[in-house]
């Protein structure tokens, strides 16, 4: 998070997943995010979707719902925070971002909120918009990747790997083991 200071004028663009099942550092993650002074977007993956649904599940249960809480040790608060600040996808006129990438066999208007957070398509999107660049995170990689006008930058940092981002559009990458 330091080296994107280096870039004050760009929108910051988190591709979900910040829930993970080792997520040790959960409550950190999100306090950051509340804090951000910096507007920011911030994609719903599909860990975040299927916590909710699981604390969702228990409804006004306050005993199930806090051990839930007290395991992921976050509080209402975070909760909260996750329900209403998250969205699935991002789009302006050169780009496209998503958690899981999208649903080659649609156009982008048809892709449902599924294919947004759980889809694996790996090749090149340009049969979809040759106008846009993809960018997905999801799907971890050792290193950032890109297949013609598809990027991949999930750099496994929620198991073990590291954290990556992509500033654009000059198509840099930045990590956090470099």
């Amino acid at each position: 998070m330091r080296k994107i200071k280096d870039f004050p004028e760009h929108k910051l663009i988190f591709l979900g997943d910040y829930i993970h099942d080792n997520g040790k550092h959960l409550v950190d993650v999100l306090d950051t995010f509340m804090a951000l002074e910096k507007p920011a977007i911030f994609l719903k993956g599909n860990h975040e979707e299927e916590f909710l649904n699981f604390y969702s599940k228990f409804g006004t249960d306050k005993i199930k719902r806090g051990k839930i809480l007290n395991y992921f040790g976050i509080g209402l608060d975070h909760v909260d925070w996750l329900k209403n600040n998250l969205v699935y996808y991002y789009y302006n006129d050169t780009a496209y971002f998503s958690h899981a990438g999208i649903d080659d066999s649609k156009s982008l208007e048809e892709q449902t909120e599924y294919d947004l957070i759980y889809s694996a398509f790996r090749e090149n999107l340009d049969h979809v918009d040759d106008k846009l660049i993809f960018v997905q995170g999801h799907i971890p990689f050792h290193s950032v990747r890109y297949i013609g006008n598809h990027w991949f930058i999930d750099t496994g940092c929620g198991l073990g790997g590291h954290l990556s981002a992509l500033v654009y559009p000059e198509l840099k990458i930045i990590s956090s083991n470099n």
